[in-house]
């Protein structure tokens, strides 16, 4: 059995997670609000971001970035956009260099106007031979559910 790590517990984070976790991988959700794994723990939903929706299967919460990435076979980049270039900075000295990286974050960074897997490869240029990056158009909600959807890795 593989483990996952997803990085960003917000609605998109939490929907990549519950399809990995309900394919049966062991899924790790980082979230950087400490309030969150407890809730999630305690109602087994994410109700800030994606209410509702029940998850199951091998999916833990933390707020321990290093217990999110320990022994990660797969990483998947899931935070807002602002926040990208921070938890990267952070987490790629401590992931495993193996792990392929997904980048699933939306968007582009205010300052410097970078996509945001150019933002992943500024931060962590090791990364660039084994990072992938997944776009839609997709809804978390959607995916979440198990809805049909288009969504490409390139």
């Amino acid at each position: 059995m593989k483990r996952a790590a997803v990085l960003g517990a917000g609605a998109w984070g939490t929907a990549l997670a519950k399809v990995l976790a309900d394919k049966g991988e062991r899924v790790t959700l980082y979230s950087r609000r400490p309030e969150l794994p407890r809730q999630i723990a305690e109602t087994r939903m994410n109700e800030r971001y994606l209410p509702g929706i029940e998850l199951g299967g091998e999916l833990t919460v933390t707020s321990d970035l290093g217990q999110a990435l320990s022994g990660a076979t797969l990483i998947v980049l899931a935070v807002p956009s602002h926040a990208l270039r921070e938890v990267v900075g952070e987490a790629h000295r401590t992931w495993p260099r193996e792990a392929p990286i997904v980048s699933a974050t939306k968007g582009i960074e205010n300052d410097s106007l970078m996509l945001m897997g150019e933002v992943v490869l500024d931060v962590a240029p090791a990364t660039g031979d084994r990072m992938t990056v997944l776009s839609g158009p997709s809804f978390a909600r959607e995916v979440a559910v198990g809805l049909p959807t288009a969504i490409v890795v390139a």
